[in-house]
């Protein structure tokens, strides 16, 4: 039961970044919210969880895992009930930034909580079943998302994606407040909030006149002034945590890890990967729904089974091929990937109103095969080398990249397609296939870079087979 309940809270946190996708073409015409708006209430809720997953971790190991876990269960809750209740646009992307802070308190506590519950031999079922929340909720999203919004229960709409949270957050609070053990860590690491303040305010310095780039043209001069400044301001952060590091304290993240070429060279890999594939949720929901016109049942079965072949493909990825192949697995990956994006511009181009989901059936199939190939591989690649002293900062560090590269990658792509959308206004498509297929083709460039940065993960003799 306890296994459960917090395997269950992480679902919950998992379902919300990929549920609200759909949800945003009815929020904004509901709420009259901008291109910028729509494009905070993804970003703002991905940086949250990044900027705050390890001090979160830290927060178990000073105050006790069940503790801060409930007190992450509790605010979650209470920030779905907010994005419920919001009655502008500001106040959601509000709600959802604090919606991510409390996911990245409660998260971190899970994988905590297993390994006090069971002993290392016993821990096996309980990771698989954790490593396999991303692909459920991925798979589950879109379906979960579209039924509810048709359903329209008591005239809510899009609004019931969250408050669905409320009794699913009571129920998991509830129990694991009966059933988790008490314990915390038997180190006290120190809390480095100095590190959180500068890479925060380095992020939103680069992010801000990036979201709001989609809306003003030309680009005030301010924009390229704070984007210079945040650049500055986390090369400060980078500073400031070697200087901890070096004093023998705890830093946000452990910097040396980088020096390792297989480290460095696959975080780098790891967040160029995720810019153009979290950029591309984002506008092909725009796609679909403003653009072509379907229903969100519509365009929830069209995205469906790219996780489905996500899930297949990473498991035949990490098991079959890596050990065989090592780092080509991953370059596989990003070629079948770069395919699927240009069979999905292809049919963009040429696509209308009454343009069915099965046409965009094989670029989405062979997208989520090149994902699959790519994500699992990647992961084992970049910390296969790290020393087991360093493990839990190697992790920390793994996923933060990637929830940065989900925030930047949202802010980029979806500046690219709204400054698009307008250009094009007179089309039968409202200008959306047009932008869709220009950000298409923007990542496929940026596809290309990382296929050549990829040449610095470990070569097939540094890879283990996995258990």
């Amino acid at each position: 039961m306890a296994l459960v309940v917090i395997l269950l809270a992480s679902f919950m946190d998992l379902l919300d970044v990929t549920i609200v996708n759909i949800t945003l073409p009815s929020v904004r015409t509901e709420l009259n919210a901008s291109p910028a708006h729509l494009q905070w209430m993804l970003t703002g809720y991905t940086l949250a969880f990044a900027l705050g997953i390890i001090t979160g971790a830290r927060l178990g190991d000073l105050y006790g895992y069940k503790r801060v876990f409930l007190t992450g269960i509790a605010g979650f809750t209470a920030a779905s009930a907010l994005c419920g209740a919001a009655p502008t646009a500001e106040v959601l992307v509000c709600a959802r930034i604090v919606q991510g802070l409390f996911a990245a308190v409660m998260v971190p506590q899970v994988l905590s909580q297993i390994q006090l519950m069971y002993a290392p031999h016993e821990r096996g079922g309980a990771m698989a079943a954790f490593s396999s929340l991303s692909g459920l909720a991925a798979a589950t999203g879109p379906i979960l998302g579209a039924v509810l919004l048709q359903a329209d229960w008591f005239g809510q709409g899009w609004r019931t994606v969250f408050w669905i949270n409320i009794p699913v957050g009571i129920l998991a609070f509830l129990t694991a407040a009966a059933v988790l053990p008490e314990a915390r860590s038997t180190t006290r690491p120190r809390l480095d909030l100095t590190g959180v303040l500068i890479s925060s305010a380095g992020l939103i310095l680069i992010l801000y006149p990036l979201i709001k780039g989609s809306e003003e043209r030309p680009w005030p001069l301010w924009a390229y002034v704070s984007m210079i400044l945040g650049v500055i301001v986390l090369a400060g952060f980078v500073r400031h945590q070697r200087r901890l590091s070096g004093r023998g304290k705890s830093p946000l993240i452990e910097v040396g890890l980088l020096r390792m070429r297989s480290v460095g060279g696959g975080l780098l890999t790891q967040f160029l990967f995720f810019l153009p594939v979290m950029g591309f949720f984002l506008t092909f929901m725009q796609l679909l729904q403003p653009g072509l016109g379907m229903t969100p049942m519509s365009s929830g079965l069209t995205i469906l089974p790219w996780p489905i072949a996500t899930t297949i493909a990473a498991g035949l990825g990490a098991a079959v091929l890596l050990p065989r192949l090592g780092r080509i697995t991953v370059q596989i990956g990003l070629v079948v990937l770069a395919l699927g994006f240009a069979l999905l511009a292809l049919t963009a181009g040429s696509a209308t109103p009454g343009t069915n989901w099965l046409d965009f059936l094989p670029g989405v199939v062979v997208g989520g095969l090149g994902m699959g190939l790519t994500v699992a591989p990647l992961a084992q690649l970049t910390l296969e080398k790290i020393p087991t002293r360093h493990a839990a900062s190697g992790s920390g560090l793994f996923n933060t990249i990637a929830q940065l590269g989900a925030s930047v990658g949202v802010a980029l792509f979806g500046t690219v397609f709204f400054a698009q959308v307008p250009a094009h206004a007179g089309e039968p498509t409202g200008g959306y296939a047009s932008a869709f297929t220009a950000t298409i083709w923007s990542s496929l460039l940026l596809l290309a870079v990382t296929f050549a940065v990829s040449f610095l993960l470990p070569r097939k003799e540094a890879v283990s087979t996995p258990a």
